[in-house]
């Protein structure tokens, strides 16, 4: 429900506050005062793209506001998809610069235009003649006879599964079209990771092998180095072994004549251990490094095979090879797993498949059941409506696939004058009378579920008379249960209202402005009178607005 509306420096208006109540208004005003101002805000409100020739030149920016109660409306779902905050009162804002530039807001958090179209569509529909295109929206048509067939429910959950459905068979495409990339790739994956396992990763001690590679490739100059410190060592004459033997026992024998000399040869005993542990290293060095031509040749094969698989996939070190095979692996894995994950979708697709059609068709034989009803229940509006000979049939066609309202193509079709032939509504109705048709909808949709506000915007333009007082019942009947707005030139419909607001305009200066005024029982009376007699307002007309009030 629209509790206020707020604008501030669009178009005519420099301010107005506007307080809305549950049930039938009405707003009235001379041509041009600025009615359609009005709905022209309310719309960009609404999320409509903004005329900027329209924005009221000020240096001041355009300010747009309305609050709604939203309680009954079951947007929970809505406000938590779009990651917004759900409050009611919930309050909507725009805001224009003088170049035209706009920021939305809902509940004070910024939104996309294209976010508050969504929402604005769920808070309020606007009918006019000239804005009908919705009646001829087959989705739209099928909403209204599940509606009436009692399918809510029905309708509701078949669309929840309909939804999980269509995500389940979106996700198989992606996966069928991975699945042909990764035939593509499994291969050459297979091959790469044949190579890697061909040289025994797993099983091979990288580091050991790369000290033994080196000590092949500098072979000759290890070999001579630890040849010469052998020699050294086995030397008899000049080997160190030797000449710290002689040092020690001379100092042995120095020491027995002045105890300062057994510092050294102490010093010299635990140098010959040093030397002693050298000797026996450097002659183990020289047993290890002896390779035989076959476990040389081994060795450097190795390490060339490793060296050409780094630089063929590009690595700097060969211990990365082994995070490549796992990685190569591992994306084998995933595309034998994902082979599998699609025949499992694929299988929940088809029992997922079996259940929608079983739902459809039960929507299918509830729609058709109170397809005539419905019919019959328009017809009869109608007919109440000045529309005497109109008639109506809805035409049910099967649909090859399942569609996200079943299985069933809604058509309504329509004759308004006796003998003609059963159309397509936007072949044969009228302005006017798709607006009579409209409102004879929405009075029965009214009846079976809870709608938003409803705008209706000189609908009864070309009526008068009986059927104006007709239109004017089946408005006040209707707000009893929602909250109906209609815009009107007919004193019939003005009088049925709850409020009733006044639109003029007025001349201040070289300054135009609109503004909206609330009518009191005697204002209501002035105006009622003038939109039955004219600018002069005769005591005839003052009685006839009186009585036309009283008899709300």
């Amino acid at each position: 429900m629209l509790n206020r509306l707020d604008i501030s420096n669009y178009a005519l208006i420099d301010n107005a506050s506007i307080d809305f109540q549950n049930g039938f208004s009405t707003i009235t005003g001379e041509t041009g005062a600025g009615k359609s101002i009005l709905l022209k805000a309310l719309n960009l409100l609404l999320g409509e793209r903004a005329d900027t020739s329209v924005l009221r030149q000020s240096e001041h920016k355009c300010y747009l506001e309305a609050e709604f109660s939203i309680d009954q409306l079951q947007l929970e779902d809505f406000f938590e998809t779009q990651d917004l905050d759900y409050e009611s009162p919930c309050i909507i804002r725009r805001e224009f610069t003088n170049s035209g530039k706009s920021r939305c807001f809902v509940n004070d958090s910024p939104v996309q235009l294209t976010q508050l179209k969504e929402l604005g569509e769920k808070l309020v529909n606007i009918h006019s003649q000239h804005q009908t295109l919705q009646l001829f929206d087959g989705d739209f048509q099928t909403s209204v006879l599940d509606s009436f067939a009692g399918n809510n429910e029905l309708i509701t959950n078949y669309k929840l599964a309909y939804k999980s459905y269509r995500k389940k068979v979106n996700l198989s495409i992606e996966l069928e079209v991975k699945e042909r990339e990764n035939r593509k790739n499994k291969d050459y994956l297979e091959f790469l990771l044949s190579e890697l396992e061909a040289a025994d990763l797993g099983n091979t001690d990288l580091a050991a092998l790369k000290i033994q590679s080196d000590k092949i490739e500098f072979a000759e100059k290890i070999s001579e180095g630890l040849g010469l410190a052998k020699s050294v060592f086995e030397n008899d004459t000049y080997g160190p072994a030797n000449g710290i033997k002689t040092l020690i026992e001379t100092f042995e024998e120095l020491k027995s004549f002045d105890p300062k000399y057994a510092d050294i040869h102490a010093r010299l005993l635990s140098l010959k251990i040093e030397m002693d542990d050298i000797e026996s290293e450097v002659a183990g060095e020289s047993n290890d490094f002896d390779f035989s031509p076959a476990e040389a040749m081994a060795i450097k094969e190795k390490m060339d095979l490793l060296n050409s698989l780094c630089f063929k996939h590009n690595l700097t070190e060969v211990s990365q090879l082994q995070e490549l095979e796992a990685k190569l692996q591992s994306d084998l894995d995933a595309i034998n797993s994902s082979d599998d994950r699609l025949n499992k979708l694929l299988a929940e697709i088809e029992k997922d498949k079996k259940s929608l059609e079983a739902q459809a068709t039960s929507l299918s034989t509830a729609r058709k059941k109170h397809s005539t009803s419905l019919c019959n229940a328009v017809c009869n509006i109608l007919k109440e409506l000045g529309m005497a000979d109109a008639e109506m049939q809805i035409k049910m066609e099967p649909l090859e696939r399942l569609s996200s309202t079943g299985l069933d193509q809604v058509q309504f079709l329509f004759k308004t004058n006796k003998g003609g032939q059963f159309l397509a509504l936007k072949k044969v109705a009228s302005g006017g009378e798709l607006s009579r048709l409209m409102l004879a909808i929405m009075s029965i949709l009214s009846e079976t579920k809870e709608l938003p506000t409803l705008i209706f915007d000189e609908i009864d333009t070309g009526v008068s008379g009986e059927v104006a007082s007709k239109i004017a019942n089946e408005f006040m009947k209707m707000g009893q249960k929602i909250q109906l707005i209609a815009i009107t030139h007919l004193p019939q419909v003005a009088a049925k209202g709850k409020l009733h607001y006044h639109v003029s305009k007025s001349n201040t200066g070289d300054k135009t402005t609109t503004s909206v005024q609330l009518l009191n029982q005697d204002n209501r009376i002035q105006e009622i009178a003038k939109m039955m007699s004219g600018e002069k307002i005769t005591d005839a007309a003052i009685e006839n607005a009186s009585q036309l009030l009283v008899s709300n």
